[in-house]
C-alpha cells in the first residue's frame, strides 16, 4: 500500500510527535487534587471533545500506534512543562507564559464543544472567567507533562 508515510519516510528514517496532555498537576501541594479549576475544566474538555470522537487522552498510546504501525527503536521522553508564571527559573517562566497564553487563546475555540454538553453562553462565559483567573493564579504551581514520541521506520 503506497500512503504518505511511504513516500516521505525513508527506511532507518525517524518519525517524531509532540503533544501536551493537558491534565494539570502540582508537586508541592499548591494545588487542589479535587477541587481545580483546570482538573474540572479539563474532565469537561475531555466529556465535550469526546463526543465528536476526540481522545484527549491519546498521548499515552502513542507508543502503541507507533509500534502496531511496524516502527522500531520506539521512544518517549516526558518533561514538565509550568502553566503560568510562577516558576523563578527565568527560562522556565518563558515557558510558562507561552503555555499560559496557548491555554487561554484556546478558551474561544472550545465553544461548540462546550454547546454540545449543552452549556448556555452565559456557562461558557463564566467558565472562560474561571479559567482564565487560574491560569493567572501564580499561587498554584501547576504543570502539564509534554510528551515527546519518536520512533524508526524499520529497513
Amino acid at each position: 500500500m503506497d500512503t504518505a508515510l511511504d513516500r516521505n519516510l525513508k527506511p532507518g528514517g525517524y518519525i517524531e510527535f509532540q503533544e501536551i496532555h493537558g491534565v494539570p498537576l502540582c508537586d508541592d501541594g499548591t494545588m487542589s487534587p479535587t477541587d481545580d479549576v483546570l482538573g474540572q475544566f479539563w474532565k469537561l474538555c475531555v466529556d465535550a471533545l469526546g463526543r465528536f470522537g476526540m481522545d484527549l487522552n491519546v498521548v499515552d498510546k502513542v507508543g502503541e500506534y507507533l509500534s502496531r504501525a511496524g516502527f522500531t527503536n520506539i521512544t518517549c521522553v516526558r518533561k514538565k512543562i509550568p502553566v503560568g508564571t510562577w516558576p523563578r527559573d527565568r527560562t522556565q517562566r518563558l515557558i510558562g507564559l507561552y503555555v499560559r497564553e496557548m491555554a487561554e487563546e484556546s478558551l474561544s475555540a472550545l465553544s461548540k464543544a462546550f454547546a454540545n454538553l449543552g452549556m448556555s453562553e452565559t456557562e461558557k462565559e463564566v467558565w472562560g472567567a474561571k479559567v482564565r483567573e487560574a491560569l493567572r493564579d501564580n499561587r498554584i504551581h501547576r504543570y502539564y507533562y509534554y510528551y515527546f514520541w519518536y520512533a524508526q521506520k524499520p529497513e
